[in-house]
């Protein structure tokens, strides 16, 4: 009983995610894009490894990695660990994050709404939100902001590096967050217990740490901050944000 209640939770929250979409306000203060973007498209995937509808979203996001004008994250919830699939028993996804967890119930509240969360939901550049395993609706998504951006750069000098933020098109109502998320490349994992027992995932740039660097008004910047060790990545998001609501990201690269 309690598969087919985590099946059905799951396959419900999906179908009101298509029919919410569009239906709340995104948080969005920022101007509307006028010329060339100037940062890449940022595809972020909410997933976890105890979902069973999950691998098909990994393996699409793990290809969208290879696109350079994408930056791609995984972010894993912790909401899935409990479940307990029959005799396959349960799965802690080991890269799980209440954190992340709550990342993505404040996109929910900006974009659908509500704070109901399902996996795998796709967020491209802090605006739009779909189903993260359905190809055409993620790619259809996947288009250079309509909000304004800024660029941002990692520049190494000697044993320095600094992330560069230029000047935005206007200053900001309220400050933007400047976030530095270390990510682990490249993860293949066979999963011995739960809803995926047997699978094999293969996952990108899977976020093991958000931090918050300073705050962005719209004024050129200047932030040092500390690179990764060689094994990892790492990247650099500019986010509006009011409260707990998550808005545009109007900044973004990798930091390699």
């Amino acid at each position: 009983m309690r598969i087919l209640l985590g099946s059905l939770v799951a396959a419900i929250a999906a179908v009101a995610a298509l029919n919410m979409n569009g239906g709340a306000q995104p948080l969005q203060d920022v101007p509307l894009a006028t010329g060339a973007p100037s940062s890449p498209i940022v595809a972020e995937l909410f997933t976890s490894q105890s979902c069973s509808s999950c691998p098909p979203a990994e393996t699409l996001f793990s290809e969208l990695a290879e696109r350079d004008d994408l930056i791609v994250l995984e972010w894993h919830v912790d909401y899935w660990d409990r479940l307990v699939h029959g005799r396959a028993g349960a799965w802690k996804d080991p890269f799980s994050n209440a954190a992340y967890t709550k990342r993505q119930r404040d996109y929910n509240r900006a974009l659908r709404g509500t704070g109901a969360v399902y996996t795998p939901q796709a967020v491209i550049n802090g605006v739009q939100e779909a189903v993260g395993s359905r190809r055409s609706d993620v790619e259809a998504l996947i288009q250079p902001a309509r909000h304004a951006t800024t660029a941002v750069s990692v520049a190494t000098d000697g044993t320095t590096s600094r992330v560069e933020i230029d000047d935005y098109v206007r200053p900001l109502a309220r400050e933007a967050d400047v976030v530095q998320l270390t990510l682990l490349r490249d993860q293949t994992t066979s999963v011995p217990r739960g809803e995926n027992r047997g699978v094999v995932l293969t996952s990108k740039n899977i976020v093991l740490e958000a931090q918050t660097i300073g705050t962005y008004d719209g004024a050129a910047k200047s932030v040092a901050i500390d690179l990764p060790d060689g094994e990892y990545e790492c990247a650099i998001i500019i986010q509006e944000k009011q409260g707990a609501r998550l808005g545009p990201i109007i900044g973004a690269t990798y930091c390699g």
